[in-house]
């Protein structure tokens, strides 16, 4: 999967909608939080398997995205890294941070700059719960 937006059934193509970018090197975990942002959102999911690729399509259409969810263990760029670069560009962006590692408390992922964490495995209530928080545009 490389910069595919999720397809959301019922909502014409002319409408202008939301935005949101997830990136994980591990195509499973990639495909599955795609498929369950586009099951519960109200806007156009657009999938990354590298932090690097992430970047520079945010860098090129910095106002497209309003919210990023991504891994933070990933080769060539780890989420830190790639929510420091982020906020350089935007730096009111939203980034939920979604781990495996128990280390990673939601105190030291709010001081390097993310809005929410989830570790993985996550529920899904769990995920709509960051997201309400987040004020995103959610479907029903």
């Amino acid at each position: 999967m490389k910069n595919e937006p999720a397809q959301t059934e019922g909502t014409p193509k002319s409408e202008t909608r939301a935005c949101w970018m997830v990136v994980d090197d591990n195509e499973h975990v990639l495909q599955a939080i795609t498929n369950l942002l586009a099951a519960i959102a109200n806007a156009e999911i657009r999938a990354f398997r590298s932090a690097p690729e992430a970047l520079a399509a945010f860098a090129a259409a910095p106002e497209t995205f309003q919210l990023v969810v991504t891994d933070l263990e990933m080769p060539q760029m780890n989420g830190l890294e790639l929510c420091q670069r982020l906020h350089q560009l935007a730096p009111s962006l939203k980034i939920v941070l979604v781990t495996g590692s128990a280390l990673m408390s939601h105190e030291t992922a709010e001081q390097n700059g993310f809005f929410g964490l989830l570790h993985k495995p996550f529920p899904l209530d769990q995920l709509h719960s960051v997201l309400k928080r987040a004020e995103v545009s959610l479907a029903n």
